[in-house]
């Protein structure tokens, strides 16, 4: 093999590590592009804290929402809503401790639909958390659509631990390790000499 051609190999396979540590920052960014673009939301994720949807949504879960006409609602849709008590106090915008903590006074809710009913010509929905032993007053009850956010389309469950301590940083330094990593194997891997053959007559 010629110098010139162990050269080209090198080249790419430093293209090829370079796509490879790549690819999963432009799919985060190509597929967040996506899902805002087909739930016409811009901010389409949440991390859902508390435990009132356990079993069904795992606290730390990172919630995808999709803006669903309020009126195509049906029972047993799971919503995103801002709460009667949240409108009328102030709401608790705070990071919780932890991600199973509840919120006293959550600025937004994410529960199920339990019944819908026509209030003065009103379509007005009723929620419950799947954990909840019923509806809560001034949270789950009376809830328009002024108040309605959006319809949680699906879950990737407690994908949001990642943003939480000490998580994070478990991360942060596993990734740290393997940079270091490859940094000391490109140092100390073996040199192969090149070996230049010439073609005879």
């Amino acid at each position: 093999m010629s110098v010139q051609s162990n050269l080209k190999k090198k080249g790419r396979l430093r293209y090829l590590k370079y796509l490879v540590y790549l690819t999963p920052i432009l799919a985060v960014i190509i597929g967040y592009g996506a899902i805002s673009y087909f739930t016409n939301e811009s901010l389409p994720f949440t991390i859902v804290t508390g435990t009132s949807m356990q079993p069904t949504i795992l606290a730390g879960s990172v919630a995808v929402i999709d803006k669903v006409p309020f009126d195509q609602l049906k029972i047993g849709d799971v919503i995103v809503f801002v709460p009667l008590l949240a409108i009328n106090n102030q709401c608790d915008s705070g990071p919780t401790p932890s991600l199973t903590s509840e919120a006293l006074v959550p600025c937004y809710v994410i529960h199920r639909i339990v019944s819908i009913d026509i209030v003065n010509g009103q379509r007005i929905v009723t929620t419950k958390g799947d954990n909840n032993p019923g509806s809560i007053p001034y949270i789950d009850e009376d809830i328009n659509s002024s108040m309605y956010v959006g319809k949680v389309v699906f879950e990737i469950p407690v994908a949001g631990y990642v943003t939480e301590s000490p998580y994070n940083y478990f991360i942060a330094l596993l990734i740290l390790v393997l940079l270091f990593g490859e940094f000391y194997w490109e140092r100390n891997a073996p040199k192969t000499p090149n070996v230049q053959t010439q073609a005879t007559s």
